[in-house]
Formats: structure tokens, sequence, C-alpha cells
């Protein structure tokens, strides 16, 4: 009879990201090794995760705040130790078109020093921030908006005098940062947003979404702005030491006050709770609190005989009157030629576009091309670290060039990083100003960029006749950059938060883009008004005009005109009766700040357009990048000097830090159970006698 040898072997995997170790022991519970020549064994594979309590993980260094870092500092140590953050609460009110948000974060120090914090956190990229409120026990402190810097010197010299403070910054127009000041061992602190945003409204269905954390942004190397650490070799922002991401949780509420019956309400995301409290009046919150790395997203459509075709909305202030109005396009008249189109298809094929992502965006590139008419004309560009293009300029879409296209996209790979700039620049820089095609870009990626004015530059100064659309794919795109570049093209963001769903919303995409409804639309009312969006997109199949106006008087009426596929088009809309809604001139002024940063990419004169922006951010109490809102507790607490800590927002589902993105796809777990495997092959290596 053999005799065995058992062998209990244990295990450390470690995994190496942005320059981090992360390290995790197992016991394997049983390997039976022969006791002679035979190479054959039986391997136990079950195991025993090791729980004893681990060390605090501590770094030498943390990157730039943008990138968020959970970080908590010791008196006369260098390094840097982890600190959670307790939860995050969320309340939205929908009322019409427009949303009020109220994000509460409860701050604990669990440390037996007096701190600072810094939490860097995303919101809707048309998010209004106008409150701030700090609570300590029973004590309420309101915020005021204060320009920048003088909101930071508030902060800075209540922080020094021990008080407990808090400072609210945007940073970007969808990432915001809190401040706080003077936390004790042991004490809690509670600080309270509120903002105002539209609702996103297509093909008859209402959505919001709420983003719960940050994506990795990609930097060019070298970048036009370099605040953080550039990877030499992918060009991703990674710091030296990167600790992992928290798992800290929120919870969402959301009370939907439609007026009219709904035919569903839907979380694509999240399993929620919903209730009709009474007619026009529905509540529905998360099942159950969720760890923040996947945005929310909630739909509700009418019921199929109150689909709204109009909408007008009103407030008026001390400053004027400000209105919101929607209008849906007329039905496409399908009696009239259909437009020759060029369509420019721009797919990301770097290195987080692996697995899932790539094929399903392959397949969606083989249905479009092929929907294409014989009268249409295409290209196709993909781009990585560079960008490449099909042809040297567009082809009719004939049935062999289709077939040569096809061939392409079954060799596309998903490799190195995300240089989007060249592949902009091969699909905006050779237009033909005479051309009767219409001209569409469809740019689709999963990944965020740290370059946006670059980007926006760009498009400003070469879209011409083109019309940008743009498609995020991944748990949470940068949603600020995707959208902002669809409305400087005069095009949409489409956002498509799984793989699973890529294929189906490409479709849905690419067949409405056949059909535009209006084009080159002008706006005019009936009195002197202020309106944005100034550049007006063109409009197709369920997809309505939305505008935000302010004037000085009462307004009458409103006229819309276009083209309609080569025919005049023309429709006027009376103003007055509106439903009364608060907010407006918030969501107002949030639009034309946008429009002034926009201004700033085109003229030398910054100081005098800041200037603007601070007089309509402090007209309208909102934070921007000239304004701040800062709140001070009136009697210093701190015994001495607080130390200073950064919480950190979770990584979105499915990205690793560093230099191997992975922003759509699963891959983050294959890897460790690629790395496990490694480590079994390497111990029957070991264990294996040599004949």
């Amino acid at each position: 009879m053999k005799k065995l040898l058992r062998v209990c072997i244990g295990i450390t995997l470690v995994v190496t990201v942005g320059g981090f170790q992360y390290a995790q022991p197992f016991f394997l519970n049983s390997l039976s090794l022969p006791a002679k020549t035979s190479s054959a064994f039986t391997l136990d594979m079950s195991y025993t995760k090791i729980t004893a309590p681990l060390e605090p993980i501590r770094i030498t260094d943390y990157d730039d705040i943008q990138q968020g870092s959970l970080l908590l500092q010791k008196d006369n140590d260098e390094s840097l130790i982890l600190s959670p953050l307790l939860r995050t609460q969320v309340n939205i009110n929908v009322t019409g078109l427009l949303a009020r948000a109220r994000v509460t974060q409860r701050f604990t120090n669990q440390s037996d020093t007096w701190v600072n914090g810094i939490y860097v956190f995303p919101l809707p990229e048309d998010a209004a921030v106008d409150h701030l409120e700090m609570q300590i026990g029973e004590r309420l402190i309101v915020g005021q908006i204060q320009p920048t810097k003088r909101a930071e010197k508030i902060y800075q010299q209540a922080k020094h005098a021990g008080k407990k403070a808090s400072l609210l910054e945007q940073h970007r127009p969808n990432l915001f940062k809190t401040s706080i000041a003077n936390i004790g061992p042991g004490e809690s602190i509670q600080i309270s947003i509120e903002y105002q945003q539209s609702i996103n409204y297509a093909d008859n269905i209402f959505s919001i979404r709420f983003p719960t954390t940050l994506t990795e942004r990609y930097l060019p190397s070298p970048p036009s702005e370099q605040p953080e650490i550039i990877s030499s070799e992918s060009g991703w922002s990674v710091s030296q030491s990167k600790p992992p991401e928290q798992q800290h949780t929120v919870s969402i509420n959301v009370r939907l006050h439609t007026g009219f019956e709904l035919g569903f309400l839907h979380s694509e995301f999240h399993p929620i709770v919903q209730n009709q409290i009474q007619p026009g009046i529905y509540t529905t919150r998360l099942k159950h609190d969720t760890i923040a790395n996947q945005d929310f997203v909630l739909s509700w459509q009418a019921t199929s005989n109150q689909h709204p075709q109009a909408a007008n909305f009103v407030q008026q202030t001390e400053q004027g009157h400000y209105g919101m109005v929607m209008l849906m396009p007329p039905d496409p008249r399908h009696d009239i030629q259909r437009l020759a189109r060029e369509v420019i298809f721009i797919i990301d094929t770097s290195g987080s576009m692996s697995g899932d992502s790539i094929q399903q965006a392959r397949n969606s590139l083989s249905y479009a091309i092929d929907a294409l008419h014989p009268q249409d004309a295409f290209n196709l560009i993909d781009f990585d670290s560079s960008a490449r293009q099909l042809w040297p300029s567009s082809k009719v879409a004939s049935q062999a060039n289709k077939l040569h296209a096809g061939r392409y996209i079954r060799r596309l790979r998903a490799q190195g990083g995300t240089e989007m700039l060249p592949a902009l620049d091969l699909a905006l820089a050779k237009q033909s100003p005479q051309s009767e095609r219409l001209r569409q870009v469809i740019f689709v990626t999963d990944g965020a960029v740290g370059n946006e004015t670059e980007l926006f530059t760009y498009i400003q100064n070469n879209l011409q006749q083109s019309r940008l659309f743009t498609v995020g794919i991944g748990s949470s795109p940068n949603s600020f950059f995707m959208t902002e570049a669809a409305r400087m093209g005069r095009g949409s963001f489409t956002y498509i938060g799984s793989v699973d769903a890529v294929q189906t919303q490409m479709k849905h995409l690419f067949e409405k883009l056949t059909h535009p409804v209006l084009a080159n639309l002008h706006i005019n009312f009936s009195n002197d008004v202020e309106f944005y969006p100034q550049k007006i997109p063109d409009l197709y199949k369920g997809q309505p005009m939305m505008i935000s106006y302010k004037s000085a008087n009462r307004l009458n009426s409103l006229t819309l005109s276009g083209s309609q596929k080569n025919s005049h088009w023309q429709k006027s809309m009376s103003l007055r009766t509106g439903a009364a809604q608060s907010g407006l001139d918030v969501l107002w002024a949030r639009r034309k700040i946008a429009q002034l940063n926009r201004d700033k990419m085109r003229y030398s004169d910054h100081d005098t357009v800041n200037q603007q922006i601070l007089k309509v951010a402090m007209q309208h109490h909102i934070v921007s990048t000239m304004t701040s809102l800062v709140a001070v507790d009136r009697v210093p607490t701190a015994l001495g000097a607080s130390i200073d800590s950064q919480v950190k927002s979770a990584l979105p589902k499915g990205q690793l830090h560093g230099t191997l993105p992975q922003t759509a796809t699963s891959a983050q777990l294959q890897m460790l159970f690629a790395l496990l495997l490694m480590g079994l092959g390497l111990c029957t290596f070991i264990f294996t006698p040599t004949r």
C-alpha cells in the first residue's frame, strides 16, 4: 500500500496594482502527495481564509484629491492610514421636469485624535448645488455662498481657531469636495447638501441618474495639465501607492410627483421597493443599502394615453420671470424621401474595453453598418494609444464596402490607452462643406479622460457641419465629458451601464439616427429673452426640445423653426399659461454658467468671463468654479491642532486602480482567479517528483 504524504500549504495571494500591494492569505485544507516516484496526487480545493485582524494598511504618499483617497494621518508618523466614511443617504423629490435632491453624509472619527476630513464625490453633471448644512449634535449650521477665495479663508481661519467648519467646493461640474474641520475623537458630524437638476425625457420615458462613484481618468502623456502622477507607459492617472477603495454604502429614496398615472417604474441596476401614495404620486427606495460602485438609474413612463407633447413651467422672482419649455417634434413624415447620411463610427478599443464590451461593441457596429442605405456613406475609426481609420475618406455603403468593414471589425482587439484627440481629429478634420449628406459622428467609449478642456476646444473649433453623438459604456462613465461633448456637437449622449444592454441600446440609437426630424433649429420669443442652451441640437423621433429661459416680463409665445427633410417647418406655442414650479431660477443659472465656461474656451479674456460667473452664482446662491459654500460653528471645540484625512469614493463596479483599466468588465475577478490558479500550478510543479 502506497504511503501518502499529507501537506497543508499556506498560500498568500498578492496583487500589485498601481504600486500598492493587496495580500490575502489562504490555507489549502488538503494536498496528498505520493511518498515515492508516482506523479499522481489528490488535491482538496476547499480552503480556509485567515480571518485574524489585519494590521492597518499604511502608505507613504497620496494622489491629487480629485482622484479621491481614504487617508488618516497620525501625529509624528509620516505614513497614512485608511479611515472610513459611515454612510450616504440620498433623498430625491421629482416634480414635473425638475428634481430636488438632498445628499447627507455622516463622517465619524474612529481615531483617538482630532482630525480634519476631505470627501471627494460625484454629482450629476447638471447639478446646481445651492445648500449646505452641518449638524453637530443638536446644533445646525447653514452654509453661506461666498467667492471661492474668501470661502477658503473663512474655512482656514475657523479650522486653525479650533472651530468645526465645512467647505463645499466644485472641482468639475460633476465633481465636488467637502472639507470638514475639527472632528473630535469618536465624534460624528453630519453634512447635508442640496442640489437641483433637470429630468431626462426621451422616447416617452422619463429618467434620472445619480452617480455614486468616480471613474479613473486617462490623461495623455505628456498631458496639457498634470496635477496627477501619470504612468509613463499607459497614461493612466495613478498615485504611487493606491489604497483599496472603501466599501461605504448608500441608500436612496425617490418621491415622484408626476401628475399622471404611470405605465411603469423601473430601476435598471438596483432592486427597488415602490408604492403609490395617491394618483400621480409615487415613492420608491432601494430594497437594500448598496455599495457605492454603480450609478443609480430610475426610469418611469406615463400610461399609453398620457404621453406629454408640450409643457411650460414658470417661476416669478425678484430677478425676473423664469421658465422651462418642453416641446416634442412632429411625427416623421414618412412620405418624404429619406435623407442621405455620412456616418463616421468611432470605437474605443483601449484595454478597458476587453471582454464582453468589445464583443458587444463589434456586434453593434456590424448591425449599424448593415443597416446603412446605398445612398449613405461611412467610415470607421478605432483608437487606443493611437488612432486608425478604415479608409482615407468615407465610402458609399455598397455591399462590397460593408463586407470589407465587417472583416475589419472582427479583427478589432482591446488594448492600450485611451487617446481620444487623434480619433476626433480623423473624424472632424476632413469635411466637405458642400456635401448634401447629413454628417453624423458616433463616438463609442467606456473610458473617462482627464483632458476634457483640450477635447472640448477641439470639438468647438472643428465641428463644422458634423453632429456628434456620444455613447458611454460602464458602471460610472465620465458623464460630464460625454454630455458636454454631445451638447457642443449638437447631438446626444447615451448611457449604457451594463454590457448586457450594449447591443439593444446601440441598435435603438442607430435606428433613431436614421430618422432626423428637425435640423437647423431656431427659436424666437415674444419678448427679449435669455435662454439656454443657445445652440439647439437637431431633434429626432421621440427627442424633445428643452429650453430654460429668463425674461423681464411674462412671455406670451415662442416660435420654433427649422428644416424637416429639406422643407421649412415652423410651430408656435402659447406661454400665457404654465404650471408654477420652484427652482427654475437655479436651473437657469446653472445652464448660464455652463455656457460661460464654454465661452472661456473661445475667448482669451478669462477674467471677464470669471466675473460674470461669479455674479450669476452669487445672485442665485449656487456653487461654481468661482463660488463655494462655507459653514462655521461659533464655538471652538478642538483643544489642539487637528490632522488631515481624505475620504475616497468606491471604485466603479469592475474597475481597478492603476495601469489595468477595467471599467466595464469582470476582469478584476478573473485576474484574481488566474493568479490563484498560477499559485496552485506552482505548488504542483514543486511537489511533483522528478522522474
